[in-house]
């Protein structure tokens, strides 16, 4: 199975306004472990690309059951 990193990011302007973010590994994040050990810098370099958004909670594996703001 292969590990995505899911991420829930909101508007600094508008912490209400908050939209669910995916990322893929490839094939060498194959643990939840190893997951947890990238996410941080994965989500540190997509923070400092997008600095109107913050990154409000995260979780590593499947995709979420729903497409709203549940992790």
């Amino acid at each position: 199975m292969l590990y995505g990193l899911y991420f829930l990011t909101c508007m600094v302007a508008n912490p209400t306004h908050c939209v669910m973010r995916v990322h893929h590994f490839g094939e060498e994040i194959a643990t939840p472990q190893k997951c947890l050990s990238v996410a941080q810098a994965q989500m540190s370099l997509w923070q400092t690309a997008h600095a109107r958004w913050r990154v409000a909670r995260f979780r590593c594996g499947s995709p979420p059951k729903d497409d709203g703001t549940r992790i």
